[in-house]
């Protein structure tokens, strides 16, 4: 990752295999030096479906991050129970959550608030984007001639880090 997030930096991180089932990645959303959302796709971060769960139990012990996202309802849903066997409770979006999630990505993208360095099946994610209708709104597609997983995880990641940080918020309680 760009930075090494220590213990006191917020970090989420979003993960996702893609339709093929041959790729994984996990990304690292974080606010970078400037305030923006800076996401991380590290080479080692872009793997096989069989090496995330011990990648992300590795990032739990080292980080403990604000949340480890899955899409329960995607090919990532394989995850999810040998995670909660390593002692990983993901955060589990519903399919409303992930068009939301979109459309937050999509918006922070418009207004200059996301960060990201050149990374190759990043870069090559985002060129062949495509989305979808789902719960009333849009998703990216994943069934694109490109591997989506490390958009569909920086899109979930993103969304874990600015919704904890919306209700961690002291401000958002005062009455």
């Amino acid at each position: 990752m760009e930075r090494d997030p220590d213990p006191v930096v917020p970090v989420a991180f979003g993960a996702a295999i893609s339709e093929d089932r041959k790729h994984a990645s996990v990304v690292a959303a974080l606010r970078s030096d400037r305030g923006k959302v800076l996401i991380d796709l590290p080479p080692e971060f872009y793997t096989t479906p069989l090496l995330v769960t011990g990648l992300l139990v590795r990032l739990q012990e080292k980080h403990d991050p604000l949340a480890i996202v899955v899409n329960p309802k995607s090919q990532s849903g394989t995850l999810v129970q040998p995670l909660l066997e390593a002692g990983i409770v993901a955060l589990l979006p519903t399919a409303e959550e992930v068009a939301a999630a979109h459309g937050e990505f999509l918006d922070l993208v418009a207004e200059g608030g996301l960060e990201r360095k050149e990374q190759p099946p990043l870069t090559a994610a985002v060129r062949a984007s495509q989305q979808r209708s789902l719960a009333g709104a849009k998703a990216w597609d994943p069934r694109v001639g490109v591997d989506q997983s490390p958009l569909v995880a920086a899109t979930l990641a993103v969304w874990a880090l600015r919704n904890w940080e919306r209700v961690s918020d002291p401000g958002a309680f005062v009455v």
